[in-house]
């Protein structure tokens, strides 16, 4: 083969490779948090007892969390059209967080950002957040950021039992206001995590979480989106830190 052709074959796997990118981004669903939350279809949940962390729309793709010795959560319910979702990706930082804790006990699990992906049946879908997460027949998988586990690491939810599980992204002891981007097969690692494939993806949510180690959490979240199934990779590989980005409300 002549270099000539080399170089045409090289080009031509070039465009290819990059009209592929193009056309999963293309895929990717984006979740707005503004102008406003609640216009987005965001509700905040509080729990009885604990003072609320803050949730506020800081850009259209942004949200900014602050929490006070508190704990909060921020939830939507998914539309009929992200119920098949099989991929999540969003980029999120901490300027302050909770300490590391055990993840696995309860009254002892703060900790800054945690993503929930909500699976249930059909007839879960647009039941009351709280009622939801009650459920018998609902599931949740969870990405965190904060915490002392390794990264990758499944863990159980000590506030669902078997029908909530834990995946440590970033530990406590993560570089502080740094932007970090996650691209992930939720699909693919609740397999993992249950050990039996997912149902219908009924909600996505965000907490905060700092009231039993009596702290502060100061942490932005972006660029949330959905997407199709795609090729599976391990948390260890799949996310970056994005050090030189700043937060579109800067």
């Amino acid at each position: 083969m002549t270099s000539g052709c080399r170089s045409g074959t090289a080009l031509a796997a070039v465009v290819a490779a990059a009209t592929l990118w193009r056309a999963n981004a293309a895929a990717a669903e984006p979740i707005d948090f503004g102008p406003d939350l609640r216009e987005a279809g965001w509700t905040v949940v509080s729990f009885p007892g604990i003072a609320p962390a803050a949730f506020k729309a800081s850009s259209r793709e942004t949200l900014s969390v602050v929490a006070d010795s508190a704990a909060g959560l921020l939830w939507r319910t998914a539309s009929v059209a992200e119920a098949r979702a099989g991929t999540a990706r969003w980029r999120w930082r901490v300027a302050e967080g909770a300490p590391a804790t055990d993840l696995t006990r309860r009254g002892a699990d703060d900790r800054a950002l945690a993503l929930y992906f909500v699976f249930g049946a059909a007839a879960d879908h647009g039941k009351p957040p709280l009622a939801l997460l009650g459920s018998s027949s609902v599931t949740a998988l969870a990405y965190v950021f904060g915490g002392n586990s390794p990264r990758g690491v499944v863990l159980p939810s000590p506030h669902m039992g078997k029908r909530g599980k834990f995946i440590v992204l970033r530990d406590a002891r993560a570089r502080k206001g740094v932007w970090f981007e996650e691209r992930l097969d939720i699909r693919a690692d609740y397999q993992r995590a249950f050990g039996k494939a997912a149902l219908l993806l009924l909600a996505v949510a965000i907490s905060s979480d700092c009231d039993d180690t009596r702290t502060r959490n100061r942490a932005d979240v972006s660029a949330l989106a959905l997407g199709e199934a795609d090729r599976p990779e391990s948390p260890k590989r799949r996310s970056t830190p994005s050090e030189p980005r700043r937060s579109p409300s800067q």
